[in-house]
């Protein structure tokens, strides 16, 4: 990636989106990567816009989703910090205007610090370990 990019699109009067399909490894480089065009151009603004109403407006979804506003979806995420800061952390989701997620739930805590599948008993792959024999 060539975090120049949403500077230099930006400051070409295009519309900057960033876009992620995984909803839990990619979700947090889905802000690194607003903060990183940032770092190399993208202004503060544009950054915020290209994690909400940016990608809407794309999709012209923007009467449904993107921002607050009476009548729309009321999707929004709350955190404990800047969103663009890598200390900051999802605190709640909200989908439709129902909480889906809150991190002091020890179950989506969990999820939240361990992934995908945490909390699952699983039997790690270990390339050079006999699974059919004890050593």
């Amino acid at each position: 990636m060539v975090y120049k990019t949403g500077g230099i699109l930006e400051k070409a009067g295009v519309t900057v989106a960033y876009h992620t399909d995984d909803w839990i490894t990619d979700s947090r480089v889905f802000f690194r990567s607003a903060a990183l065009g940032v770092r190399a151009g993208l202004s503060r603004k544009g950054a915020l816009a290209s994690l909400t109403l940016s990608g809407a407006k794309m999709l012209d979804l923007q009467d449904r989703v993107g921002s607050l506003k009476a009548g729309k979806d009321a999707d929004f995420i709350i955190m404990d910090g800047d969103p663009l800061s890598v200390y900051s952390k999802v605190l709640e989701t909200w989908v439709e205007g129902t909480k889906v997620f809150d991190r002091s739930d020890p179950d989506d805590y969990l999820h939240a610090v361990g992934g995908d599948g945490a909390g699952n008993d699983v039997t790690p792959y270990l390339c050079c370990y006999d699974h059919g024999s004890e050593q």
